[in-house]
């Protein structure tokens, strides 16, 4: 995937502070295919460092309800939504599922899991040489709908070294329980009931909110505007991604 600035790459270090809104967006990676990752604030200076998965129909459908969702989230867990504590990448770094019937195919999700786990490993390497900020950065990943099967066969097959892992609507995480994916941090689940993809269920795996998955289940709160899957599990999320919970 190629890299780009800002729109700049993560791993500028200038003190420039007299940026707009869109210096506060960067392309991390883009291809020919389709396939981009961008952040909302500088990743690798973050304390708290959000990674949003999005599932069916998410591409090539547009970019900018994806970073309309992830300008929501950073507004939520900042006081200062311009201050590099906190960032939110919207990854989008493998084909998605055009419609629900494609979702069927595990395809999409073991082609995206190897750079969603490449993509982690690098995102704690440049923490680490470029970090501004005192103690280990703190990552979560948010898997909605089929993008939470993605994160579930990175954590499977490859590992994560995450914080925390969000299923998000998701129809199924690929395992049978929590205690088949490879994480160090806790996962959380909610019904794909509720602002869900559309990803079949009994396809891939369990629900990940069924009692015998082993996750914790959030419940949603007052109903959700613009289809933001994130919208009715904020105040669950800002806790999961602080480390509060």
């Amino acid at each position: 995937m190629g890299q780009a600035g800002h729109l700049g790459t993560a791993g500028d270090s200038s003190d420039d502070d007299s940026s707009s809104e869109d210096r506060r967006v960067f392309l991390l990676g883009f291809d020919a295919d389709g396939r981009v990752v961008i952040a909302r604030n500088n990743p690798d200076h973050a304390r708290y460092l959000v990674i949003v998965i999005p599932g069916v129909g998410a591409w090539p459908s547009g970019l900018d309800p994806l970073l309309l969702r992830a300008e929501v989230l950073c507004r939520e867990l900042s006081s200062d939504p311009d201050d590099d504590a906190v960032s939110v990448i919207t990854w989008v770094d493998y084909k998605t599922p055009r419609s629900p019937g494609d979702a069927r195919d595990p395809a999409f999700a073991a082609e995206g899991a190897l750079r969603l786990a490449r993509f982690i490993v690098g995102r704690r390497v440049g923490a680490e040489a470029w970090g501004r900020r005192s103690g280990p950065q703190r990552i979560t990943v948010i898997g909605h709908g089929y993008g939470g099967l993605v994160a579930g066969f990175a954590a499977r097959d490859h590992g994560m070294d995450i914080d925390a892992l969000v299923l998000l609507g998701s129809a199924s995480a690929g395992t049978e329980t929590v205690s088949g994916l490879r994480l160090p941090g806790p996962v959380y689940a909610t019904s794909p009931e509720v602002n869900g993809d559309g990803t079949p269920y009994d396809v891939h795996g369990p629900r990940p909110d069924s009692p015998g998955f082993g996750a914790t289940v959030l419940h949603p709160g007052p109903l959700s505007y613009g289809g933001d899957p994130t919208v009715r599990y904020l105040s669950s999320l800002k806790k999961i991604i602080l480390g509060t919970a």
